[in-house]
């Protein structure tokens, strides 16, 4: 029989299981402690007050478990051309790492409604994907890959935002094309009104970065 502490962190890890399934399909506002508690087939009473205190202590373990998968990628991407070959290559393996990972879409769903809709505040953990998008495009224009007059944050924030949104339309059934050709497309097309002569030629080149991480 395992020992006291392994029974505690056992049912934390399976309280963070079953509110990451609850929060990539419910976003946070519609996920409860009772609903998680649902889903782990247990009363409400049976999620102690010592391993979390509210909703958003467990919404901000999980953001935090997968920053961590996040910051391992960001070291990976370094290899690639720096500007929108290191944000798009960081993009798409992101996605990839999400088809799998029992964390990422919880965290990605979580960390978009944050910036976005302001229905709850994460701590800042000095990992901000606006602020990478925002850094990568702004050596995008210094590099001369989009033109000089681009605003960064505006450019970065409409690939940032449109990424999710195709990642959310495939998590939520729209599989009418393979989400990584989806990306690519849109990108393509983002390129190119955004400045980019021959956006093909960048988009064809990305490749999604492998990470060795059991889930």
């Amino acid at each position: 029989m395992g020992s006291r502490s392994d029974q505690k962190a056992a049912t934390r890890e399976s309280i963070l299981l079953a509110a990451a399934q609850q929060f990539a399909e419910h976003g946070y506002s519609a996920t409860s402690i009772s609903g998680i508690a649902a889903r782990m087939g247990k009363p409400k009473s049976a999620l102690s007050y010592s391993q979390f205190r509210s909703k958003l202590d467990i919404a901000n373990a999980i953001v935090e478990r997968q920053l961590e998968v996040w910051k391992l990628l960001i070291e990976r991407v370094e290899h690639a051309e720096p500007g929108l070959p290191r944000l798009l290559t960081l993009l798409i393996s992101a996605a990839a790492d999400a088809r799998t990972s029992p964390f990422g879409p919880a965290a990605i769903r979580l960390v978009l409604e944050s910036h976005e809709h302001h229905l709850f505040e994460l701590p800042y953990t000095g990992q901000s994907w606006f602020e990478y998008a925002y850094a990568q495009v702004g050596e995008a224009v210094a590099l001369g890959q989009l033109p000089p007059a681009t605003d960064p944050s505006e450019v970065g924030y409409l690939i940032l935002s449109a990424s999710f949104g195709v990642y959310e339309a495939s998590k939520n059934g729209f599989r009418l094309v393979d989400p990584d050709r989806a990306l690519r497309m849109l990108w393509i097309g983002l390129l190119r009104e955004a400045g980019v002569a021959d956006p093909a030629a960048i988009v064809d080149e990305l490749h999604a970065v492998a990470l060795d991480v059991e889930y």
